[in-house]
């Protein structure tokens, strides 16, 4: 299976810009039927914490992009939106739409940043999430969850084949960001796309590196600081034969 991870340069707190940006994005991609299209954390607004900003309204405008924009590809197409708002508070979540307009997965991020007060705006998901596209087991996670292996886990444990992070993950750390990436593909024996995004917020340089990883932890791509789409190729073949010969799975400890 073919995913398209697009990394996104997104103007702060305007969702007019960066709406009307990805749909030009993965418009011009001429994506393969059947594949996977792959957009940031926040991709509407920037990480920012002014929920009267981010959050959707109850026409969800975000989530109709991405209908819209898997119908007209043919594909699934998963991105990071902020629900409505209640009495000050939404969810930072990803989800993920099939070209029917089927709605194929909602995941809220269970580990809020809290340097930023994440949580205060954005309250905790509580369980990892899995989707089948294409007869593939995916799960998605959102930024700074990567630092905990714990959360990735029980997916994997539960059938996760492919492991999909999209973020906000800033310049500063980003060797961090690339190396952890490796990390989950390898103990989990899994597959790992991250899609980060590119570009500036007030106070935060964000150098991109998306990136992939087999389910060795060979890198597969790796984009650079600038604004850009490609494909990568997810081989589950040999992923699954390496879960059948190799007991990493079978032997970990259920808790």
């Amino acid at each position: 299976m073919k995913v398209y991870p697009v990394q996104l340069n997104m103007l702060w707190q305007d969702k007019a810009h960066n709406l009307a940006r990805v749909e030009k994005l993965v418009s011009s991609l001429e994506a393969e039927p059947g594949s996977l299209i792959v957009l940031p954390e926040m991709f509407a607004t920037g990480f920012s914490m002014q929920v009267d900003v981010t959050a959707q309204t109850t026409e969800r405008e975000s989530e109709e992009l991405l209908r819209r924009l898997a119908s007209k590809t043919d594909c699934c197409i998963l991105g990071g939106v902020v629900s409505p708002s209640e009495d000050g508070q939404a969810a930072n979540e990803a989800v993920a739409f099939a070209p029917n307009g089927d709605e194929l997965v909602r995941y809220r991020k269970q580990q809020p940043f809290s340097m930023f007060g994440e949580g205060e705006k954005y309250p905790a998901g509580e369980v990892y999430k899995i989707f089948h596209w294409h007869g593939i087991k995916i799960s998605p996670f959102i930024c700074y969850d990567l630092r905990f292996p714990e959360l990735f886990r029980p997916a994997a444990l539960a059938g996760a084949e492919l492991i999909v992070v999209i973020a906000c993950w800033p310049a500063v750390r980003s060797e961090h960001w690339v190396r952890l990436l490796q990390a989950r593909s390898i103990e989990n024996l899994a597959a790992v796309v991250g899609v980060n995004r590119c570009g500036e917020e007030p106070n935060l340089t964000f150098d991109g590196r998306s990136t992939g990883f087999d389910h060795l932890g060979n890198q597969l791509f790796e984009f650079d600081s600038n604004e850009q789409t490609a494909s990568c190729e997810i081989d589950i073949g040999p992923l699954r034969k390496w879960r059948e010969t190799f007991p990493a799975l079978r032997d970990a400890k259920r808790v």
